[in-house]
């Protein structure tokens, strides 16, 4: 039987020669054309992108094309983890994005292949298509399995499919590197703008992302006392318990992450430190406002470089572990509220590992630097800072930044980054 009765078979094609292989003879032929991109220099080198082509191809050839997802690639090809974040670990898409690249450049160097395998942008499910149907062969033409089936020159046979050939593989070179580069200018455009890129793993989750602010009874910590809820418990005690009292500059600085998202159309809600639970922080992202006051942040910070010690009642210092000795990052309580001059605050956006979703914290050490912290991250022109230190790639890494700010009776003015690490 020959090609072209296999293909008035069942197989169904769209005008521009795709096909979806339905028969052994097709499927043979996709995994012969498979063979021969995989032995070319453009890929003979790389096992990483190779193994990335290879699965998409034979999960497509096998009926399982409906599976082919970041994740399941994720996890199949580069053993991640089955909760692995997507948001923050690219390694499929920058894998998907280099295979197109690497196709590109085969059919670039061979443009006599009669089959081609495509990987569009924005899929990872391949595409086949014949590259034009060839002349029927003599009988005295040998065939062989390896290399391209081009024919040899037949006395009297037409050689214009070869120029048409070339023309069709062409075009859709054309067409494929016009898509490349449509998606790769948008995609240079979100890498350069550094709001997008802090906000990507929140804003992209499905889930609601938690605002969990600190209270006086963080503030407190083993000293709070939750109210009795009992029938002897005025409103009065009510109101001014500390588990019902936050700070106003705490509410500002919260209000302006509310508004960020909602101008996302992200989804969040709101809690206390002392109403949130471990459980609530594990369903989604999550929003923390507070450093002393918010015992969520200080949990998470106690095991990362810049931390939080307190060397007596009233002294708080952002310890660096690598500068122990230094106290410069210190505000002392007992000190006039009118004579604070300077506040200095923790930011960070970490994948926590007890909860594996993405924390984003802002952490004075009064509520001045809480303020400040607040202000860059949803200030566009303020995050510009950040990508003026950052390292590249810094939009996929965890951080932890150490803000200065200037407070001018009772006022913070805009953070100052003094130290960050990237991991």
């Amino acid at each position: 039987m020959t090609r072209n009765q296999l293909l008035d078979g069942p197989t169904l094609r769209t005008s521009d020669g795709v096909f979806h292989p339905n028969t052994d003879f097709e499927r043979d032929e996709v995994r012969r054309q498979l063979q021969r991109v995989l032995a070319s220099p453009v890929f003979q080198n790389s096992k990483r992108y190779a193994a990335v082509l290879t699965y998409v191809v034979e999960q497509t050839l096998t009926g399982h094309g409906d599976r082919l997802k970041e994740r399941t690639i994720g996890i199949e090809v580069f053993q991640r983890a089955a909760t692995y974040n997507t948001a923050t670990d690219h390694v499929v898409r920058s894998a998907a994005r280099e295979v197109r690249k690497r196709l590109f450049q085969y059919y670039r160097e061979n443009d006599c292949c009669p089959l081609i395998i495509d990987l569009l942008p924005g899929s990872y499910i391949p595409q086949f298509r014949w590259a034009e149907e060839l002349p029927a062969r003599s009988a005295a033409t040998p065939v062989s399995d390896q290399g391209p089936r081009v024919p040899l020159p037949v006395p009297g046979a037409p050689v214009s499919w070869v120029r048409w050939s070339r023309k069709r593989i062409l075009a859709s070179m054309l067409i494929l590197t016009l898509s490349l580069a449509s998606w790769g200018v948008v995609f240079l455009l979100h890498r350069r703008d550094p709001f997008e890129a802090f906000w990507r793993p929140v804003l992209s989750s499905r889930a609601p992302v938690l605002l969990c602010i600190g209270n006086l009874e963080g503030g407190l910590g083993s000293l709070g006392q939750q109210p009795n809820l009992s029938s002897t418990l005025s409103i009065n005690d009510f109101h001014n318990s500390p588990f019902e009292t936050v700070n106003v500059y705490d509410v500002s600085t919260i209000t302006k992450f509310a508004r960020l998202l909602g101008s996302k159309g992200q989804r969040f809600e709101f809690k206390s430190q002392s109403d949130a639970t471990f459980t609530d922080l594990q369903n989604g992202p999550a929003i923390l406002v507070g450093l002393e006051n918010n015992n969520w942040t200080e949990r998470l910070v106690s095991g990362l470089r810049f931390t939080v010690e307190h060397p007596n009642s009233t002294r708080v210092i952002i310890r660096d572990r690598k500068n122990p000795s230094s106290q410069d990052w210190s505000v002392d309580y007992a000190a006039p509220y009118l004579g604070l001059t300077r506040d200095y605050a923790l930011v960070l956006r970490v994948a926590d590992p007890k909860t594996e979703q993405t924390v984003v914290v802002a952490a004075g050490i009064t509520v001045f630097g809480t303020y400040a912290a607040g202000d860059l991250l949803t200030n566009k022109s303020e995050m510009k800072k950040l990508a003026a230190i950052a390292p590249q790639g810094w939009e996929k890494k965890n951080m932890e930044l150490v803000l200065s700010t200037d407070v001018i009776r009772g006022r913070s003015g805009p953070a100052t980054i003094v130290a960050a690490q990237f991991w």
